[in-house]
């Protein structure tokens, strides 16, 4: 099972070179950035530098040092120093210690020691050290009985007694040995960084946090475009397993793709195409029938117009000539003329139908305003109503019921032929009247109402003729628009096909559907002007009315034409 697509890799690939170019763009010049800055700031003359400070600094940590070992071998050089020190005179030897003091200010104390570490005599400053601002060193100096002779402080000599210690304790700022430790510290550590880590810092370290950058990129980039192509191509694996079905010849699937972009507008434009292939191929298969059964309505009518003048004629010669005074075999006649005469023109009413169903003409659409145009029927229907109170046939039908027409103000453009539509509306509603008389006939002054209702819905405007009758039962709304197919005792089936025909001769549709007074509703959707419905409708009647006219200028062929 493969984890990406083609067209997922391709688009994964995109998303990758798209986010390294600029990233290797950025490591190449910030790799090129560190290098000029390295080569700033580890330059062999900043170590050179240093050295020279540490040098300065420590040679005058040391001339601070030899000073203080000088003034203590001054000190204890001094003569009446040494004799006070083995005199036993401690008040002489306070005195040459407090007149050390005066010549040497920066000592802390002095004292004078045996070589058993006892104090003799301590002179002291008077205020003690401050380890954070002062530095001390102690001096240590042997003073030795007899003059000239010099004695080792480690161990005194052979005999102690004859050595005496001079400790001369000196301080001195500390500022200096501590900008001394922090350059020794600074110079340690830029050492430690130019000889051991520069490497490390600036090509390692630098190698490794580009290389994670790398390859959070490379992760987040194939995350990404797996996450943004992979809709987009189960949506058209949709489409496509759509297209197997669709061609093998069913056209009720649809892939109601989600979504507002491209695919999603390219899954409802599949769904609206197979949506007109159903309409076209139903339109074509109903017009196919249709003409199937208008050539024999065709026929229909001549077979059984031919036999009915005849057969009149001869029932009325066969009453007219008998000249007998039989009473019953008078009332025999007279009642088979009453029939046959009855039958007879009953048989011319459907002939009639028949013929007027096989000439059926095609729609001559023109654009047209058909909020006006239900106006005027209304109009026209209404006055139908008040001439049929109390009269017979068929305006009695619209006499008996109460019809109201809901059409708006507002303009409703659309292709129509006026005479046809008209046909197909005065038929619906003449439906609803004799469904409502079958139903109620007799049983009060009126029937029932009907409602012609008109509304915009998109791209279509939608006509409704509503009846509170009984309805039409469920299992023959599908072949309710059929020839022959009717659901009233005196009809022929071929009302509904006629409206039918004329609907979808203006590019709409008609439906069945229950109506919410009760009964029965036709819903008819035309489309609007300007519409892709609307224009292929204009196209059909403009080229069938070309075809019609060629028809008309070809000439009859000759009765002598082929011998």
């Amino acid at each position: 099972m493969r984890i990406l697509g083609r067209t997922e890799r391709r688009v994964v690939a995109a998303i990758l070179v798209t986010a390294l170019i600029p990233l290797v763009a950025s490591i190449l010049i910030a790799r090129a950035v560190i290098a000029r800055v390295s080569a700033t700031a580890f330059q062999p003359e900043f170590g050179a530098h240093l050295d020279q400070a540490l040098e300065v600094y420590a040679e005058l940590a040391t001339a601070i040092k030899q000073s203080m070992r000088a003034e203590a071998e001054a000190i204890a050089a001094a003569e009446p120093l040494r004799q006070r020190a083995f005199g036993g005179d401690l008040g002489a030897l306070d005195a040459e210690l407090a007149e050390a003091f005066g010549a040497h200010p920066t000592l802390v104390s002095l004292r004078v020691e045996g070589c058993d570490g006892q104090v003799q005599r301590a002179r002291e400053r008077g205020r003690p050290v401050d380890p954070s601002k002062e530095k001390t060193l102690a001096v240590r100096r042997a003073l030795a009985r007899a003059p000239g002779a010099r004695a080792e402080l480690e161990d005194c000599g052979e005999r102690p007694e004859d050595v005496r210690l001079l400790v001369a304790t000196f301080a001195t700022p500390g500022a200096r040995f501590a900008e001394l430790e922090a350059a020794q510290s600074f110079a340690q550590a830029y050492r430690q960084l130019v000889q051991d880590h520069r490497k490390e810092y600036l090509d390692r370290s630098y190698v490794n946090a580009f290389a994670v950058l790398l390859g959070v990129t490379i992760a987040l980039a194939v995350l990404a475009g797996v996450l943004v192509v992979r809709p987009v191509v189960r949506r058209l694996e949709r489409l496509a397993a759509a297209t197997r079905p669709v061609a093998g010849g069913d056209l009720s699937v649809r892939v109601a793709l989600p979504g507002d972009d491209e695919v999603a507008d390219l899954g409802r434009a599949f769904d609206r195409m197979l949506e007109e292939l159903t309409r076209s191929r139903a339109r074509i298969e109903f017009l196919r029938r249709m003409g199937e059964w208008q050539k024999m309505a065709r026929r229909l009518a001549h077979e059984i117009k031919n036999p009915l003048t005849p057969i009149q004629l001869a029932v009325q010669e066969c009453h007219r000539r008998y000249e007998g005074d039989d009473p019953r075999y008078q009332r025999l006649l007279q009642t088979t003329l009453e029939v046959v005469e009855e039958e007879v023109g009953t048989l011319r009413r459907l002939v009639g139908e028949f013929s007027s169903f096989a000439r059926l003409p095609r729609a001559e659409l023109v654009p047209g305003d058909l909020g006006e145009f239900l106006r005027e029927q209304g109009a026209h229907l209404a006055a139908t109503e008040e001439a049929g109170r109390g009269v017979g046939g068929e305006d009695a039908l619209l006499g008996r019921v109460e019809i109201a027409f809901e059409v708006p103000a507002a303009p409703m453009p659309s292709a129509i032929d006026r005479e046809m539509l008209h046909r197909a509306l005065t038929n619906m509603v003449r439906n609803a009247a004799q469904a409502l008389r079958d139903a109620r006939g007799g049983a009060g002054e009126k029937w029932g109402r009907i409602r012609v209702s008109a509304a915009e819905d998109g791209a279509c405007h939608v006509i409704d003729v509503d009846d509170d009758g009984p309805g039409i039962d469920p299992a023959v709304r599908d072949s309710v628009f059929d020839p022959y197919v009717t659901t009233k005792r005196d009809g022929t089936g071929l009302g509904l096909s006629i409206v039918k025909k004329i609907v979808m001769d203006h590019g709409g549709t008609i439906d069945v559907l229950a109506s919410p007074l009760g009964g029965a509703r036709f819903e008819l959707r035309l489309p609007r002007a300007g519409t892709p419905e609307s224009r292929a409708a204009l196209e059909r009647s403009a080229s069938a009315g070309r075809d019609e006219e060629a028809d008309a200028l070809e000439p009859a062929p000759s009765p002598y034409a082929g011998g």
